[in-house]
């Protein structure tokens, strides 16, 4: 019942019937991760797409080793209740454009990516909704990364590189 109900309420899955909805049950378990714990990190296999039941995730670019002045990681995004995170697991490559760490304790269903991307494939309708609301993430998320990147432009000293 409740993962049901977090499906309803994850924009991902909103615009599908309840009998969609549970086809999509079917493909998942439940998952939970301490404060700190990371779900998965950029440059992983993308395995699986997650829809956060409790909690809050902090979505991080890890910067390049070059930049020493700017090492390690930027959150570009905070997730919770009813986001979803982990689409590359329905998109080619299938791998992690940005790493999840887990600011609360989480709990999650995970989706297995493999059964998922068959299940959008064999159901065209199902696989229309889904991919339609996930492009709206992946364009959100993009958004939100350039207004940093220009904020942190704007407001810091230039880089010499």
């Amino acid at each position: 019942m409740i993962a049901m109900r977090t499906l309803r309420e994850c924009n991902a899955f909103r615009t599908l019937t309840d009998d969609e909805r549970e086809r999509i049950l079917s493909l998942t378990v439940d998952k939970e991760y301490e404060a700190g714990a990371v779900i998965f990190r950029q440059g992983d296999h993308a395995e699986e797409l997650f829809v956060i039941h409790e909690g809050k995730v902090a979505l991080q670019v890890q910067l390049p080793m070059a930049l020493p002045q700017m090492s390690g990681s930027v959150t570009v995004d905070l997730l919770t209740t009813g986001d979803v995170l982990g689409w590359s697991a329905v998109v080619e490559p299938h791998v992690y454009t940005l790493t999840a760490v887990c600011l609360q304790r989480v709990k999650a269903l995970a989706i297995n990516g493999i059964r998922f991307r068959a299940l959008l494939q064999d159901n065209y309708h199902i696989g229309y909704e889904v991919l339609n609301r996930l492009i709206r993430v992946v364009a959100s998320r993009l958004d939100e990364t350039r207004r940093l990147l220009i904020s942190e432009r704007l407001w810091s000293p230039k880089l010499e590189l």
